[in-house]
């Protein structure tokens, strides 16, 4: 018996062109419109208060065009901007994967605008993908009000401004979902080349290959023979297309593993986890990135709760784990990738109307103070 989950609905497909568009836009309503208002209400954050107070709280001070989408290109961002502007020139740049300053690059190429605006624009344009798809998806697996409730409580977890900012996080997030929604409609080659793509946005995303390898068995009922199946195979496009980025480095430093290998040459704090942070003595912002990761580490324990979230919990449960032993310094930023958490807290929230408007909104202020210190260059990231 299949296990396989119909993404498309009960209802008969339109039969007019005009008719499909109009259904179309009926289903997307809701996340389009979500992410419209959410970065209008990010952007506006960033551009009064840098129009109010152009300092920064690390060099360069004062720097031209804060007040721009430039703005959302901090700390990190500005490795990618140097890939996209140069290529990996520098070998402790090789610790950044490549589709984020690629497409970036291409970006600017098209459009002319900065670097720096090219990759924010690309990181909006996943976003975007991404609410639309998780729409979608939780919209299959608890219906209409919980998919929106969850996907409020995703944008506005505190750390999810993140995916407004010129960091792969929000492609991972898109790529990483969409293949969790083909692997579920039975399409489990599309879902191991977009799985692959994700790898080349961040190597992270590869864990959701467990989720995949767990539906392809659930799907032909579980056992040895479902061991035998030939789509078995398209588990193997991941690790091979993120591996082209491996070759890359071979080619050009000879060296495969020089982005492994890197992270011990000033990037070794980037890899702690939480025994670090407690036999250890870090800043104030590490301690906050902890606590508020606890809340999508509890929807990702909560999936195990119903079988048709089972899926869903072999990609969240083991990303959680893995960022908890090794993401400490990124532990904000990382956890608000870890999408599957958000279905099972949105549902219970979806039951609980009373506690969903102050619940929302006392993350989205939050966020919004989080915004307000990133911009300004503060040490959020």
């Amino acid at each position: 018996m299949s296990a396989d989950v119909p993404l498309s609905g009960n209802a008969s497909p339109p039969t007019d062109a005009w008719s499909r568009l109009r259904e179309v836009g009926a289903q997307i309503a809701f996340p389009v419109g979500l992410f419209l208002f959410s970065r209008l209400a990010l952007f506006l954050i960033a551009r009064v208060s840098l129009a109010l107070d152009g300092r920064l709280h690390r060099a360069p001070f004062r720097q031209v065009g804060t007040v721009g989408l430039e703005a959302f290109c901090r700390w990190d961002c500005g490795w990618y901007a140097e890939i996209a502007r140069q290529g990996y020139v520098r070998p402790q740049a090789t610790n950044f994967f490549p589709l984020l300053p690629l497409l970036g690059r291409l970006v600017r190429a098209v459009t002319g605008l900065s670097h720096e605006v090219s990759l924010v624009v690309v990181a909006n344009a996943a976003g975007l993908l991404a609410l639309i798809v998780l729409h979608r998806l939780f919209r299959a697996l608890e219906g209409e009000e919980a998919a929106r409730t969850s996907l409020l409580l995703f944008t506005a977890y505190p750390f999810a401004f993140f995916h407004s900012a010129g960091y792969p996080e929000s492609a991972m997030v898109f790529l990483t979902a969409l293949a969790v929604a083909l692997s579920l409609r039975g399409r489990h080659w599309g879902a191991g080349l977009t799985l692959g793509l994700a790898g080349l946005s961040r190597h992270l995303s590869l864990v959701a290959g467990l989720a995949l390898f767990f539906q392809q068995l659930r799907s032909r009922g579980g056992g040895v023979r479902a061991l035998w199946h030939r789509d078995l195979l398209a588990l193997l496009l991941p690790p091979l297309l993120t591996s082209l980025y491996f070759l890359y480095l071979w080619r050009t430093f000879g060296d495969p593993q020089l982005w492994w290998k890197v992270r011990a040459e000033g990037w070794s704090g980037a890899w702690a986890g939480l025994g670090h942070w407690l036999r250890g003595n870090f800043a104030p912002e590490v301690g906050l990135y902890v606590v508020i990761s606890f809340i999508p580490g509890l929807g990702a324990l909560l999936l195990v709760r119903h079988r048709r979230w089972w899926t869903l919990a072999l990609f969240a449960i083991p990303l959680m784990l893995v960022l908890w032993t090794v993401g400490l310094m990124g532990l904000g930023r990382y956890s608000a990738a870890v999408w599957p958490a958000f279905l099972p807290l949105g549902t219970w929230l979806s039951r609980h109307p009373a506690l969903r408007g102050p619940v929302v909104l006392g993350c989205a202020l939050f966020q919004g103070m989080l915004v307000f210190l990133f911009v300004h260059s503060y040490p959020i990231n």
